[in-house]
């Protein structure tokens, strides 16, 4: 029976490595974890973000991940950039996955000509710890030739490995130039991340390589003569033989101080759609208080159901902090989603 247990946990465990390489739902509320170009994008001195999602996994047992992230902005002489990390712990039954990733981005000078366009890169390097719990895994009773035996005899002892990440990204994208004027305001970029390709033989003798995790991404903010703002984003993201392709459209009613327009942002209202292809689609909902705290909440349906009894989704709830924003006329106005 020893030689099953070994089967299944390789079988698992390829089809899991490419599962457990997942964005949140409103995958824009962790930036640093779709390319590390992102991070020092913040209005503040600093941002903090939280992420938490739960979903079904099967008919009785369900997933949840979480995501926890730091960045700030660097601006020294010759150098423009940012950096920060996030913490990412992804469970699903007895498989997990928790990884650690540190981020340097940099922004290369375009002059003062160009100074509404941008073009940045980023690095970024960390761990990933995947392990198996078998106090979590279930067998039925076997049968030895006489009888069933109780109980199994299964020895499950606690498998995991740990292995580096290593990946690279870059973008372009502009910024508004002048408040009040209907404006397209474009982004796009890449990433590439497992640049190392690291091993994930667990059980097994045999270690298999996991492929690198490609993915490009690219939007618009649109900016109208009113308060409403849309903005609207695609995502593709390829592994081995896997494709994922997702996008996301938003609405912002702006509110301003004193109910004039285009003066002092007080906060905003949100609402819009997530699509992942073949997959899911999520209703999303949320608010921002003067650019300094950002709520927001995702619910999702299933559109292909294979293990779970109803078309249940999950939920999502994301939240950033901007430390130390202050208002400045004709600021830098990032044309980004917010969640």
């Amino acid at each position: 029976m020893k030689v099953w247990w070994y089967i299944l946990g390789w079988c698992i465990w390829c089809a899991e490595a490419l599962a457990q390489e997942i964005l949140p739902i409103g995958f824009w509320s962790q930036p640093q974890a779709l390319s590390p170009a992102f991070v020092g994008l913040t209005d503040g001195k600093g941002r903090a973000l939280f992420t938490h999602s739960f979903r079904p996994a099967t008919g009785f047992l369900s997933g949840s991940s979480t995501w926890a992230g730091v960045e700030a902005p660097l601006s020294f002489v010759n150098l423009i950039g940012g950096v920060g990390g996030y913490f990412c712990s992804d469970v699903a039954g007895a498989w997990r996955v928790q990884k650690g990733i540190l981020s340097f981005a940099y922004e290369v000078p375009l002059g003062a000509r160009l100074r509404y366009n941008h073009i940045r890169a980023g690095v970024a390097a960390g761990f990933v710890n995947r392990s198996i719990e078998p106090g979590d895994i279930f067998f039925e009773d076997q049968f030895d030739g006489r009888g069933f035996s109780r109980p199994t005899g299964e020895a499950t002892e606690r498998a995991t490995l740990w292995h580096a990440d290593y990946a690279i990204g870059a973008m372009y994208y502009r910024t508004l130039k002048v408040p009040g004027n209907p404006e397209v305001v474009p982004f796009g970029g890449f990433s590439i991340s497992r640049l190392n390709r690291p091993s994930i033989g667990l059980l097994v003798q045999r270690a298999e390589r996991l492929s690198m995790f490609w993915s490009g991404y690219g939007g618009a903010r649109i900016y109208t003569r009113t308060p409403f703002q849309f903005v609207i984003s695609l995502l593709y993201a390829r592994s081995n033989q896997s494709n994922w392709i997702g996008g996301t459209g938003m609405v912002e009613f702006v509110l301003y101080e004193g109910g004039y327009w285009f003066t002092r942002p007080l906060g905003s209202v949100m609402a819009g759609f997530s699509l992942r292809a073949r997959d899911q689609y999520a209703l999303m909902a949320g608010f921002n208080l003067q650019k300094g705290l950002t709520l927001g909440i995702a619910y999702s349906l299933l559109t292909r159901r294979t293990t779970t009894p109803t078309s249940f989704g999950g939920i999502q709830v994301a939240m950033q902090y901007q430390l130390g924003y202050s208002y400045k006329e004709r600021g830098v106005v990032y044309p980004f989603p917010n969640f």
